[in-house]
């Protein structure tokens, strides 16, 4: 509990540092900018199969099941 708590407060200070600061006069390399584009994308692409794989089982928990069962004829 501890380190989340440590880990909350480190990450609003970085981002009341980040909306406090005035003057910015930092450069994001291209090649930085395209990682980090690549980085959304790739999460943005993991949670849509996540929430694919999510959607399917709750559908095969709650949908009908078609048997195939050829005694039924």
């Amino acid at each position: 509990m501890k380190s989340l708590k440590f880990s909350f407060e480190f990450t609003l200070t970085l981002l009341l540092l980040c909306v406090i600061c005035e003057d910015s006069f930092g450069y994001i390399n291209p090649s930085s900018g395209y990682i980090l584009w690549q980085v959304l994308l790739g999460a943005i692409v993991g949670l849509l199969f996540f929430a694919k794989r999510i959607w399917f089982g709750v559908r095969a928990i709650f949908g009908k099941e078609k048997h195939s069962d050829s005694s039924s004829h």
